[in-house]
């Protein structure tokens, strides 16, 4: 074995430029594997810390949401016997929940919560104080927008009610960070609010860490063990963030893939190009007497060789390049970071990865080079013509048809995302079985294509292309991917973000949304809150109201087979929809966001009579039409019974409705997606139902320059609500925060297409460099028959840039497929075709390989004419 390294190591000695130029390009992939694996576990670390600030430094919080159900002594110990427990802390609520018996008293209070003073319990967003200190006995910790609204201090006496017992006046020793959450939140001590209300060792929630978040599943489950109805908060937005870096982290992976392909298909032609020029070599040592598999041990030793020294530099290289681009990644995360972390386990892991992937690419090669034939080796050194098994071409051409066959049954017949899929995974094969096939057709269609322009060149540059195609396939192959890359990767990232901004300004309809975030059950905010947000001078403002479920009574059937997706019920042994009764201010909406109205009118004295409108959706659906009457049933007055629903009693009958179509309007402006909602006026609403509060208040700033000053009066605003789930939403920082992420994930993308074109192009510059050296006797007869420099180079030239932009011109045939295929599985309904992306490709790639062949053309030309005929 030590012999065959020794022989592996002439060899390649005898050629350095080319082994250079391909442990170059090899270590690249690997320099960009050990770089985003250390810029991975930096962001990852950096992350750690911002996701701990952000949402606290514990795992899960587990308990329940009545007053009335706690935990006690036992079970807190039971937790904390478990062994991935780190530490917990116990949180009371006291008055939460419903059928507290102490609602009338404290309705109008704020949301009363005891916690210890410890190191887990000032990890809750609640303990984040922008000045004093946590509650000691007789002590409160109040909101920013409490104290801001009523000029609260540190020191200030508060008298707050604790039913079964008295009143008590505390001491206000903290002021709570400002926060759009916490409006009506105030803090106690643990153990002197359990006194003051009577609850003496009663823990409502209990605050839990783990000495390792991975095991929360496991935690979870033992948690349910002790009671299966346990309300527990499983903290899965911080584990989202800490597995995906907001989605980079799959991106990164994914790519480092690519790369690690094109690195084995650069190592892959260079070995073929070894092969080529050892013929001789190899066909000697056959015939002393050398076993194929020592031919073949042989080669993969070349590639061991070549992919170590690759891996020593890649190393050494990805973790200089870490450090340079320390500060380029933050600008592109958006995270923090300080310092460059390390894992060397993990960079070891990686680096054998890389080294099995090489040398598993080998194997090609090594076969092949195995199977000369020595006496017909000896005797031809180049080869001539890549010959291409019969089966493949036609295989790869069935495959290509099914899969676009497959595809457009599945859009016209079944929308099945899988199908979509299958098909993408049969395109991906064909090419690997019909590349061979696929760039000869494309380099004679070229040939024919430039015929007009470079006259002879053409011929001769596509007729030399294919006589040295088994080595072009490999860089074909490697630009093709990152032509595929691109088309793909930014198209798809491209629509998700267009769809994605579509829903958030769907979603958002105004700049700024307050929403009560309160159950269906429960009440929003007061009417009158609306009105002081739309009298707040420089606003404009839309309320919606809160709605009820309500139930059809005379649905039109016939529309079923024709809308099978609508949610059907069983009604009094009738199918029946499902929808919502809500009313709406018509006249703020049309002020302040489009409304279009179809059929009929929308009249505020036929809707305070029982008029409805509907959308052309739900009309469509639900079978209404101008001046039907819509009955339907109140939930509340229906049961649930063995899968079906009832009347109460006789009664229930009295209540049902029966409401007009007065007007059927495109769409509702403040409902995403298909509408099947029924709208009418909110006088309506209270006079038949008793419901007059606000589910959320869309608004928007007329005025810039007063924009501060008008968020600063509507947070007063909230912060004067008695409910603590109050949320400000603004819609400028949700598209900040899309576009942010698009950025930083065309950026990645970028980075690792300019590698793999850099790959090509190294391995294209050695392939040349090779493929030249055999030809430089034809060269130098041509020369010698009158041709000038220039028509070399020229010819050379046009070589190069064939193999680049058949590779192009596949990648954007197979990419545009693949990419509609994806797209029409994330359910885009449309053909699309990236032009931009497509003119790009086809312009950067033929450039590729003309950058990559001039350096060894423009070395071809100043060869010696008369010492290359002796030779």
């Amino acid at each position: 074995m030590s012999l065959i390294f020794s022989l592996a190591n002439s060899f390649l000695k005898s050629k350095k430029s080319r082994t250079i130029l391909s442990i170059i390009g090899i270590s690249i992939g690997f320099m960009l594997l050990i770089s985003s694996n250390i810029l991975m576990s930096t962001l990852e670390k950096s992350n750690e810390n911002i996701v701990e600030e952000k949402y606290g430094n514990y795992d899960l919080i587990v308990g329940y949401q009545k007053s009335s159900l706690f935990l006690n002594n036992s079970d807190v110990d039971k937790i904390n016997e478990f062994d991935n427990v780190q530490q917990t802390s116990p949180f009371l609520y006291p008055y939460i929940g419903k059928g507290n018996p102490y609602k009338k008293e404290i309705e109008i209070q704020p949301m009363y919560v005891g916690l210890k003073n410890d190191s887990l319990s000032k990890e809750h967003e609640f303990t984040k104080l922008s000045s004093g200190h946590l509650p000691g006995k007789s002590e409160v910790v109040i909101p920013y927008s409490w104290a801001k609204a009523k000029n609260l201090k540190i020191g200030s006496k508060l008298t707050f009610p604790f039913p079964p017992n008295e009143e008590k006046t505390v001491r206000v020793s903290g002021i709570m960070k400002k926060s759009e959450y916490l409006h009506s939140v105030v803090l106690f001590q643990y153990d002197w609010l359990a006194k003051a209300t009577s609850q003496n060792n009663h823990v409502t929630t209990l605050m839990i860490k783990l000495n390792d978040w991975h095991a929360k599943g496991q935690v979870i489950n033992q948690l349910k063990e002790i009671d299966p109805n346990f309300f527990i908060d499983r903290q899965i937005k911080m584990d989202k963030e800490r597995e995906q870096l907001g989605g980079l982290k799959p991106v990164v992976q994914g790519l480092n893939i690519a790369v690690l392909i094109g690195s084995a298909l650069l190592l892959i032609s260079t070995l073929q190009m070894s092969i080529q020029e050892k013929k001789k070599e190899l066909a000697t040592l056959r015939l002393l007497g050398a076993k194929k598999s020592q031919i073949a041990w042989l080669v993969i030793s070349e590639s061991v060789i070549i992919a170590t020294l690759s891996a020593i530099l890649g190393v050494i290289f990805g973790i200089g390049i870490s450090f340079i681009l320390k500060g380029i990644i933050t600008r592109v995360s958006g995270i923090s970071v300080e310092n460059i972390y390390i894992e060397w386990h993990s960079i070891m892991y990686s680096v054998l990865l890389g080294i099995l992937i090489t040398i598993v690419a080998s194997i090609i090669p090594a076969t092949l080079a195995s199977k000369l034939s020595p006496i017909q080796a000896y005797r031809q050194s180049i080869d001539t013509e890549h010959k291409t098994r019969i089966f493949l071409p036609a295989i790869s051409v069935c495959l290509v048809f099914l899969s676009v066959a497959l595809s457009f049954f599945n859009y016209i017949k079944i929308h099945d995302p899988k199908i979509y899929i299958l098909s993408a995974a049969i395109l991906i094969l064909s090419t690997f079985v019909g590349i061979s096939f696929l760039l000869k057709c494309t380099v004679k269609v070229l040939s024919f294509i430039i015929k007009p322009f470079l006259k002879q060149y053409s011929l001769l540059a596509s007729r030399n292309t294919i006589r040295q195609l088994r080595r072009s396939i490999q860089i074909a192959g490697v630009t093709m991917l990152g032509v595929i890359i691109s088309i793909v990767g930014i198209s798809v990232l491209t629509t998700v973000r267009d769809t994605t901004e579509k829903s958030i300004l769907m979603k958002y309809p105004l700049s700024h949304v307050i929403d009560s975030n309160s159950e269906y059950d429960e009440p929003g905010l007061p009417l009158t809150f609306y009105k002081q947000v739309d009298s707040i001078p420089g606003v404009k403002s839309v309320p919606v109201y809160k709605d009820i479920t309500v139930f059809t009574q005379n649905f039109d059937k016939s529309n079923v087979k024709k809308n099978s997706k609508l949610m059907l019920y069983n009604v009094n042994k009738e199918s029946e929809v499902m929808t919502a009764l809500q009313g709406v201010d018509f006249n703020k909406m049309k002020n302040s966001l489009p409304l279009k109205v179809t059929k009929g009118s929308i009249n505020t004295n036929e809707l305070n009579q029982g008029g409805v409108v509907i959308t052309d959706y739900g009309s469509k659906v639900l079978g209404y039409k101008l001046g039907d009457y819509i009955k339907f049933i109140h939930d509340t007055e229906l049961n649930f019974k063995e899968d079906k629903l009832e009347y109460k009693d006789e009664k229930s009958k009295e209540q049902i409705l029966r409401l007009k179509v007065v007007g059927i309007i495109k769409d509702y402006p403040m409902q995403e997606g298909p509408d099947i909602g029924i709208y009418t006026s909110p006088e309506f609403m209270k006079k038949r139902f008793n419901i007059d509060s606000i589910n959320e208040v869309y608004y928007k700033t007329l005025d810039k320059k007063s924009q501060s000053d008008i968020e600063n009066k509507i947070e007063t605003l909230i912060g004067s609500q008695p409910s603590s789930k109050v949320i400000l939403y603004n819609r400028q920082t949700e598209l900040e925060t899309l576009y942010n992420q698009f950025n930083q994930r065309v950026a990645i993308l970028l980075s690792c297409v300019v590698l793999i074109c850099l790959l090509a192009m190294i391995g294209l510059m050695n392939g040349m460099a090779s493929s030249l050296q055999e030809r430089s006797r034809e060269f130098a007869t041509i020369r010698a028959l009158g041709s000038k420099t220039k028509s070399i180079v020229r010819l050379t030239l046009v070589e190069g840039a064939m193999v680049t932009l058949g590779g192009g011109i596949l990648g954007v045939l197979f990419g545009s497929i693949l990419l509609n295929q994806l797209l029409l599985s994330l359910d885009n309904n449309s053909v699309t075709l990236p032009w931009k992306m497509i003119l790009i490709c086809l312009i950067i790639t033929p450039i590729m390989g003309l950058i990559a062949t001039l350096i060894p053309a423009l070395y071809l030309s100043k060869r010696d004419i008369l010492k290359e005929l002796s030779e």
